[in-house]
This record gives structure tokens, sequence and C-alpha cells, in this order.
């Protein structure tokens, strides 16, 4: 298993592949589909050569956000769980447009909350 991974790397597989700067294992395997049926050689025979060149690219691509996600260590500790989703919910009422704000950002509102 590989301990440390490049950047630049990954960070071009995830373009390669159209994600964006986060996604879950659901979303990288649906963009690998995707890409695998729009350009399998065997849908476009006139353009086999293009789209073998192109399913290269993917698998690799692939095949790197894969060993990177599959390196990932899950927690099922209680504490940890939990920590994570009050991080979450902390952050999201803290939002400026979502949430209430910080509670020393209240008295500075010009408007009521609901």
């Amino acid at each position: 298993m590989q301990d440390s991974f490049d950047f630049k790397e990954i960070d071009k597989a995830r373009k390669t592949l159209g994600l964006g700067k986060t996604a879950t294992l659901k979303e990288i395997k649906e963009a690998y589909r995707n890409l695998a049926k729009e350009h399998h050689p065997d849908k476009r025979s006139e353009e086999a050569d293009r789209c073998e060149n192109r399913m290269k690219e993917i698998n690799k691509a692939y095949n790197i956000i894969k060993k990177y996600a599959e390196s990932y260590r899950y927690s099922f500790i209680k504490e940890k769980i939990e920590d994570t989703y009050e991080g979450y919910m902390k952050g999201f009422n803290e939002d400026w447009m979502w949430g209430l704000g910080k509670a020393d950002n209240k008295k500075k509102r010009p408007y009521k909350s609901i």
C-alpha cells in the first residue's frame, strides 16, 4: 500500500474524471461510469483510436483516485462519529447565510432571527 500521495497526480486525476474538490465514493464511481460509457471504443467505432486513448486516461485517473480513497481510514468510534456530526452542524449553524451566525454577531444583525 502506498503511504504518501502526490497532490498534482491526484488533482490531475480528479480533473480528468470531472470531479469537484470534494466527492463521495458514490460520486467518484458515477463519474467514472459515465465517462466510460461515453468514451468506450466499442460505442464509437469510427473514433476507436481516440476513444481508446481517452479510456486509458480515464482508467488511469480512476485507479489513482481509487487507491487514494481506499487508503482512507474510516472511524467507527462513537466519539469520532459524533464529533464529525457535531462539527458539521456547528459549521452549518454558524454559517452567515444558512445558520444563526456566531453568538457575538447576533447583536450586530439589523433583522430579527426567525
